[in-house]
């Protein structure tokens, strides 16, 4: 029988079975035999061949993915974390303060999605929130950035249902991964989108304005109009674990216009001469910003364990 993992938390994992009935699940002895470069297998998203047994689903086949977003775990660097299976689009929700997402963690997100070929967007969240004037400047600079290099952004409140519309139709019909800092909303927001799920929420931890971890699995859920969404918990650092440091541009949209006029085929666009990138950064058409992320990203790959 065909099933659908819903829910991953460690090695308790739940599915869905074709009838509509989601039962705990097992996996079968010899996936926890084999050599694996994977922290766990299996991950929500995954479609699996099951046998009931005893209200209990023993998983004997995980089927062909169509994609995946996989990222290097952060405590075992020589293995690797699947964070979600057979997704449409994945968002990450951004904030700018309580608390602050850098943009090394905005950038990796899409790199991450770009390099595994799944559409990304981002959902700046608690826009009734009453910024400085500095932060929300920065929050609009952002915003008008990544819509100019092309990503989908929504701008969006829980509070007062500004741009939930628009981003409730981005969702309907499609699976979407949804990620971001604890803190950022996340949950809320599902709240918001699915009635009576009632997620718990939590506060800002007062003296660091650091969100606490309130989702502690991943779980996917059915929205009320149609679609899915994966909710996770908060990652730290995307660190995509098959990027080599001479492929990172290509991952940046606004950079893969001028690759090809850098005098050497190699260019890394750190310090190599007559770079293209570099001058268009220069010249104001690829932002410092994303550039200063791009850096920090490519210093991280090259100490990378390989």
């Amino acid at each position: 029988m065909e099933a659908l993992v819903v829910r991953t938390a460690g090695d308790h994992v739940h599915v869905r079975l074709s009838t509509g009935e989601t039962l705990p699940a097992t996996l079968r002895g010899r996936f926890r035999l084999e050599e694996s470069p994977f922290t766990s297998p299996i991950a929500v998203g995954d479609h699996v061949q099951v046998e009931v047994e005893n209200d209990l689903a023993v998983i004997q086949e995980i089927l062909p993915r169509k994609n995946w977003l996989v990222r290097v775990d952060p405590t075992l660097p020589y293995k690797k974390q699947i964070l979600a299976c057979n997704i449409d689009q994945a968002f990450l929700l951004v904030t700018v303060e309580m608390p602050f997402t850098p943009l090394r963690y905005v950038d990796g997100f899409l790199v991450m999605c770009e390099a595994y070929g799944v559409e990304a967007g981002l959902v700046f969240t608690k826009a009734d929130l009453a910024l400085k004037p500095r932060a929300h400047q920065k929050r609009e600079y952002l915003i008008h950035l990544y819509q100019a290099i092309g990503y989908p952004v929504f701008s969006v409140s829980t509070l007062s249902g500004e741009g939930l519309p628009s981003l409730k139709e981005a969702l309907q019909g499609k699976r979407t991964f949804l990620t971001g800092l604890s803190g950022v909303g996340k949950s809320s927001l599902i709240n918001a989108f699915i009635p009576g799920l009632n997620l718990a929420t939590q506060p800002l931890v007062r003296l660091t304005q650091r969100g606490r971890h309130t989702t502690t699995f991943s779980a996917l859920y059915s929205l009320p109009e149609g679609g899915e969404v994966i909710d996770s918990p908060g990652f730290g650092e995307f660190r995509p674990p098959e990027v080599e440091p001479q492929e990172l541009s290509h991952y940046f949209p606004e950079m893969r216009a001028c690759l090809t006029e850098c005098r050497f085929n190699n260019c890394l666009h750190a310090d190599e001469p007559d770079c293209a990138v570099r001058a268009a950064v220069t010249q104001g058409t690829i932002a410092a910003s994303r550039y200063h992320t791009y850096l920090a990203l490519l210093q991280g790959l090259k100490l990378l364990p390989r």
